[in-house]
């Protein structure tokens, strides 16, 4: 057998072997920092919350309980596929929703990436150069591929060069994600603003520091967000996952119907206006209170719907829980997952807390939605 036939051979095997092990193992390298974070998601006007995990090919968020939805199927997580990510307007790393361990993780990430060693400066260097002369590299495997089939004239190379050049493409948008940018590469690091727009074509503006872009996505840490969020109050996990209040509720059943009550404090720095909270079929109690740093309210609320204890076990009422975050009780033992604390809390009824508060956010956006549209600091 010729040798020109062998080293064609040889080159397509390598070029589709390392085309697929990329393809099965690569990782968008901006969401991978978001790997075992808890984190929100907001798509199509819903809010979507949980533990991330990162695939090739989708993202999941793993539930801090079991739902079970209007058909009676118990849903533990909740996936996204690459197809279907278009959809996504924002994720949101919330520093108040992250573990003593995981802040410390973060920090570590992003010290890591802001005082890249050798190994980490020599990567980035390299990708970045693949990209930007993707088609010069790329025409090089197409004229080695051509020489080779001209050395060996044999029919069973006649499209080996398209196909070498096709592979060796695809490697090479997979080795740099399939981005450089010379404006976000001169911004890494500095704080920038970052124009999106959401699915309903309403745009924000995020002021923060950029960190990573991708060719799909892109990070701004530390942005602080005056937002006006609903909080779940029927999963006892997810009460205690949040660090910006603690929570004492009891609920029990007597002749006059179900008391419900419930002890909110103010454990951030911010101060917190409180709504309302509302119910299945229209229920709606009215609060509008601000609560500063340390202050508490007491919200009690008589004869509660029955649409709204539609899961809750009323053989185990009467239930009475201190849901405080697991550092300041004292009772969590050192790790380093946001789902570590998961326990198997009764269901509670099924309402929602309405407030409004400045948090801050790790932000991370699809470019498909958005474009850095100002500097918000002075950089040579």
């Amino acid at each position: 057998m010729s040798n020109f036939l062998v080293l064609s051979i040889g080159l397509i095997f390598v070029f589709a072997l390392a085309g697929s092990y990329l393809r099965h193992r690569h990782l968008d390298r901006v969401l991978q920092d978001l790997i075992g974070f808890h984190v929100t998601v907001r798509m199509q006007s819903r809010q979507i919350w949980g533990n991330f995990k990162l695939y090739s090919n989708a993202v999941e968020l793993k539930f801090s309980r079991v739902y079970t939805n209007h058909r009676g199927t118990d849903l533990t997580s909740y996936i996204v596929f690459k197809e279907q990510m278009n959809a996504i307007d924002a994720v949101f790393r919330y520093h108040d929703e992250l573990t003593p361990q995981n802040q410390q993780r973060r920090i570590k990430q992003i010290e890591e990436a802001r005082n890249p060693g050798w190994y980490r400066r020599f990567k980035r260097s390299l990708r970045n150069f693949m990209v930007a002369f993707k088609e010069a590299i790329s025409e090089s495997i197409g004229m080695m591929a051509s020489r080779v089939q001209q050395q060996a004239s044999l029919a069973l190379l006649k499209s080996a060069d398209g196909k070498l050049k096709s592979m060796g493409n695809n490697i090479l948008d997979m080795a740099g994600n399939a981005a450089y940018d010379p404006v976000l590469e001169h911004y890494i690091f500095s704080r920038v603003v970052f124009e999106n727009t959401n699915s309903d074509g309403n745009k924000t503006e995020y002021s923060g520091i950029l960190e990573e872009y991708s060719a799909d996505w892109v990070s701004v840490l530390d942005c602080y967000l005056n937002t006006q969020d609903q909080l779940s109050l029927v999963d006892a996990n997810r009460l205690m996952i949040q660090r910006k209040m603690d929570f004492e509720l009891s609920l029990e059943q007597n002749s006059a119907g179900a008391h419900y009550t419930l002890k909110i404090v103010n454990t951030d720095t911010q101060d917190i206006r409180l709504r309302r909270i509302t119910g299945p079929e229209g229920f709606e109690h009215k609060i509008e209170k601000t609560l500063g740093r340390g202050q508490s309210l007491d919200i009690n609320i008589q004869n509660l719907p029955m649409a709204c204890l539609a899961n809750v076990d009323q053989t185990r009422l009467p239930v009475s829980l201190q849901l405080i975050a697991p550092e300041r009780s004292g009772n969590e033992p050192p790790g380093t997952g946001d789902q570590q604390s998961i326990k198997p809390y009764p269901s509670l009824p099924e309402l929602q807390l309405d407030f409004q508060t400045c948090r801050r956010a790790d932000v991370y956006l699809p470019r498909n939605r958005g474009i850095l549209r100002h500097a918000a600091e002075l950089v040579d």
